[in-house]
């Protein structure tokens, strides 16, 4: 079974766990997190980073795809992680600045990461992987990975 393959059942498998409903844990309008940053980022960001950076020479549609299904899953997951994370203090830390700009670069890298799917361009595609996408990731790690 693929990378992309493993990430996909995970992300189902985490939509099909036994959460109670919204309704059931929020207020009426209130949107809280369901999972922790650090679930996000196990479960989606790292394998599907870990996709993109490892993707050189592809040659078949398929490792395209795989490419492609990664990043729409960082797009995903920096949708989520917008609003932070149901652990203490993460919705605090995801209103600050910071934590809204290096989201919102990993969102737009793996944008990047899109167009040089389509493209099927490779030098763009490490160019949107090292330069875009792991610029943001390491800052943000630094700054709030040890909170």
């Amino acid at each position: 079974m693929s990378r992309a393959s493993l990430t996909l059942l995970a992300m189902i498998l985490l939509l099909l766990s036994p959460l109670p409903p919204r309704h059931l844990t929020q207020a009426q309008g209130e949107q809280r997190p369901l999972l922790t940053v650090k679930q996000i980022m196990n479960a989606i960001v790292t394998p599907t980073t870990g996709t993109i950076w490892g993707a050189y020479q592809l040659q078949t549609d398929a490792e395209w795809k795989e490419v492609e299904n990664a990043a729409l899953a960082v797009i995903a997951a920096g949708d989520l992680l917008t609003a932070g994370g149901a652990g203490a203090g993460e919705t605090e830390a995801a209103a600050e600045a910071d934590w809204q700009a290096f989201n919102g670069q990993m969102i737009e890298a793996a944008r990047a990461v899109l167009s040089a799917v389509e493209a099927r361009d490779e030098e763009a595609l490490s160019s949107a992987g090292n330069d875009a996408l792991y610029p943001p990731c390491e800052s943000c790690h630094q700054q709030y990975q040890a909170r």
